[in-house]
């Protein structure tokens, strides 16, 4: 796709180049020239409000990539029909050129925005995910803190993570994160709270059985003891060959022994 852009960029400049190697327009009173001149600011006007289009898709993104590098050729076949043009007012001559820089300028700004628009890839736990460039970098450095111990700093970008991006794939990991954290940082009803949403709305997340023995040792913390019985159980019934398994096992008969 990078390619892409850069191939399209450089025609495009090309064209604009070529348009503007006019120096100056001789003045002239004929009136077909003044319609074509006339025609022209038309079609300045028609180029403009497709500019316009063009970023309204980009705010939309979905979808939006495709349609716009359509739009963008579009705009470069338009462009160069004003090469046929040799001759124009000279009073207009200098607001042409802003005109049509301007477009350049335009162009320019789209190829930049696609490109940041790009997914990039995170893999984690064996299995790769496409998300936006600033999500990937919040996810890096949440991970990054919890890793260096800092969990409250951790925490803190898990949930924002979690706010900015409500429908992103790495949800489950930041819940997950969250509830170790605050579990860490003896923050048990927090802890409840995120690893039960994890529990609840992804039901497929590879380390959901890590997860509930957190989740289990965050209930006996709040006294409820019940409730964590119900959670060790529910690990060796699920995920019975698993290490979470046999860790389920034991603390069920360390809770027994209360």
């Amino acid at each position: 796709m990078t390619k892409l852009y850069s191939i399209l960029a450089r025609s495009s400049i090309i064209l604009f180049i070529g348009f503007l190697q006019t120096n100056s327009f001789a003045f002239i009173e004929d009136s077909d020239a003044r319609r074509e001149i006339l025609k022209m600011r038309e079609q300045i006007k028609t180029l403009e409000k497709s500019i316009k289009e063009s970023q309204n898709l980009i705010n939309s993104y979905k979808g939006g990539q495709i349609i716009l590098l359509n739009q963008i050729e579009e705009l470069n076949k338009e462009l160069a029909r004003f090469r046929g043009f040799s001759e124009e007012f000279t009073e207009n001559a200098t607001r042409t050129e802003e005109r049509i820089s301007g477009f350049e300028e335009r162009i320019v700004e789209i190829f930049d925005r696609l490109t940041a628009l790009e997914p990039k890839t995170v893999s984690l736990m064996g299995q790769e995910f496409l998300v936006k460039d600033e999500e990937k970098i919040l996810y890096e450095k949440a991970a990054k803190s919890i890793s260096d111990g800092k969990y409250k700093q951790g925490v803190n970008l898990f949930s924002q993570l979690r706010k900015n991006y409500p429908s992103s794939p790495l949800i489950a990991f930041a819940l997950h994160s969250e509830g170790v954290g605050n579990y860490v940082l003896k923050n048990h009803v927090a802890a409840i709270t995120s690893l039960k949403l994890l529990k609840k709305k992804y039901s497929n997340y590879p380390k959901l059985p890590e997860a509930m023995l957190t989740l289990s040792a965050a209930l006996v913390e709040t006294k409820k003891n019940n409730e964590a019985t119900k959670i060790l159980n529910e690990i060796i019934e699920k995920t019975p060959s698993t290490d979470a398994a046999l860790t389920a096992k034991e603390r069920l008969k360390a809770l027994s022994k209360r």
